[in-house]
């Protein structure tokens, strides 16, 4: 196994200055140790590096890139960084507007003809990039259709072809936030379009001036890549995960660690050596922010115990990658590994939190109990389906004597009364619900935990399976967007059977005409007269899926 340090002990006084902060000393034993508590010589390996001032400080390598052949992760392990691609598919974009030749402000219709042409708002570069723009996930769609990504022959020009015939959006474009790989696929194209090149072919010139030789783009899942990291995940024993999806762009993006400590370099001199220092300056800063959020060329913004720093987290199958940066420290910490059994993020803080000294927080205490405590005049008066702002359900069902709180898809848990209508979870006595206007229009129950902000969820309208009309439910509905069927049949009490594309699963109604899936929200859509005319589907990165009824 080869070892690269560049720098085996940071400092014998202990504590380095830097621009008005402080950066601690870390024996390189530290964080050899943190390594070897994710992985081993003989597992699946990690590559971990830290960029300094400009200065690469630390370089390690652990496990094996080939299980087959017993080979070990070293300095020209290429891993697949995922998502943390997204970065450099920005800069591409970036490139071309200080070339003059798109501004980031442009509709990407000026650009990609034939997209979203029913959609009358503007939808700009800008909005791909922040991922405000409101498109719908290509994995998600593709999910819808019952093809999975890694193990479907798919590459962009198919993912080109679905987002093309696409008439809505999850959102108003610049409304909102929701994190998309189809955006970034929009810009490969943009970037094909503009450039006159492939993008795979124009990013790798990129890399080529920014001498990350051992950097790129696959566009063909059969294209030999030298000394290539395989994927490996834990069934039972460690198996080789599969992938044959040439998507890229989004994601997709084969390196070393050292082509990436070189990128970490770039951006902490930035003497414009590479790229101007304009350029690289605006590549790290936030294009749009969002309650609690903010999102740039590829990268995050958070804030953590008043440390500012940016990061992004790569995932495709078993390759995982994560880079953290502490503009304030010029630290960053680089992490890329093979195996899914390795939380990327988790293992780079854990680094990170040796350089730096974090006080520990003042937690927020919120009151764990109510001010008010109504009384009731049966059990079955708190009975009903109760529902908070993000959409949560939650049923109170009286079963005997006792309580039951019921959420779709776990398992029950009964509540003791504890005062009046103040009641306290079995399975947690310092939880507490706390119900109020009880008998009124705006009843409602208080969740109490003194570790979190109260949550209240409003009661609503009693759904009695006596009165609604289960059955009216049956149909066929398609969504010609992606050609998915979804067949609905009522079975008994509140459940239904749903088969798309003509597999069948469990799907349970929760409020009227509104029904769960799995992870899939579907609502009933009715015409003027009252009549079941279609669906509404969510599920996760795409939203208000319509689906017509066709029988």
């Amino acid at each position: 196994m080869i070892k690269f340090y560049a720098l085996i002990i940071l400092s014998i006084c202990g504590i380095t200055k830097l621009s008005g902060q402080t950066i601690n000393a870390i024996d390189s034993s530290a964080i050899d140790a943190i390594m070897h508590q994710h992985t081993s010589e003989n597992l699946p390996g990690m590559a971990l590096g830290i960029v300094h001032q400009g200065e690469i400080i630390f370089e390690d390598y652990l496990g094996y890139a080939n299980f087959e052949f017993a080979v070990d992760v070293d300095q020209n392990t290429r891993f697949n960084i995922a998502s943390n691609g997204k970065q450099f598919t920005a800069l591409c974009i970036l490139k071309l507007q200080g070339e003059g030749k798109l501004d980031i402000d442009d509709d990407i219709r000026k650009y990609l003809q034939g997209f979203y042409s029913s959609i009358e708002d503007p939808i700009t570069i800008r909005q791909l990039l922040a991922h405000s723009s409101g498109t719908r996930d290509i994995h998600t769609l593709w999910s819808l259709q019952g093809k999975n990504w890694w193990k479907t022959f798919v590459g962009n020009e198919e993912a080109l072809e679905l987002l093309k015939a696409q008439r809505d959006l999850n959102f108003k474009p610049g409304s909102n936030y929701l994190y998309s790989n189809s955006n970034y696929i929009l810009l490969t194209e943009i970037v094909k379009v503009v450039s006159g090149q492939e993008f795979d072919d124009y990013a790798k010139d990129l890399f080529a001036s920014l001498d990350m030789s051992q950097t790129s783009y696959l566009s063909n899942y059969m294209e030999v890549i030298p000394n290539r990291a395989r994927p490996y995940a834990k069934w039972e024993e460690w198996r080789e995960f599969p992938s044959v999806t040439d998507i890229h762009g989004d994601g997709n993006l084969y390196t070393t660690l050292g082509d990436q400590l070189k990128w970490e370099q770039i951006i902490q001199q930035n003497n414009g050596q590479y790229l101007s220092q304009d350029l690289i300056q605006a590549s790290q800063e936030a294009l749009q922010s969002f309650p609690e959020l903010a999102y740039g060329y590829g990268l995050q913004f958070e804030e953590y115990e008043g440390l500012n720093y940016s990061f992004h987290d790569g995932s495709s199958g078993a390759y995982h990658a994560t880079f953290l940066r502490f503009p304030e420290y010029q630290l960053s910490v680089v992490i890329m590994v093979n195996s899914g059994a390795v939380p990327s993020n988790y293992a780079a803080w854990q680094v990170a939190k040796l350089f730096i000294e974090i006080e520990d927080p003042v937690r927020p205490e919120y009151p764990g109990l109510p001010e008010n405590i109504e009384d009731f005049a049966k059990i079955s008066d708190l009975e009903g389906h109760y529902q908070n702002e993000e959409g949560t359900v939650i049923k109170i069902v009286q079963r005997g004597d006792s309580l039951y709180r019921e959420i779709y898809d776990r398992k029950p848990t009964a509540l003791i009364q504890e005062e009046k209508a103040m009641f306290q979870y079995q399975s947690l006595a310092d939880l507490k619900m706390n119900f109020s206007n009880i008998s009124k229009e705006d009843q409602a129950f208080t969740l109490y935990l003194s570790s979190q902000k109260p949550a209240t969820y409003y009661k609503k309208s009693d759904l009695s399976f006596n009165q609604y009309d289960k059955e009216a439910l049956n149909a066929r509905f398609v969504n010609a967007e992606t050609g998915t069927e979804i067949k609905l049949q009522y079975q008994e009490g509140d459940r239904y059977t749903l088969s798309k594309n003509g597999r069948a699963r469990d799907a349970q109604l929760i409020l009227a005409d509104f029904l769960l899936m799995n992870s899939y929200e579907i609502y009933i859509t009715r015409d003027n007269q009252g009549r079941v005319n279609g669906l509404l589907v969510n599920n996760g990165r795409m939203q208000k899926v319509k689906f017509e009824r066709v029988d």
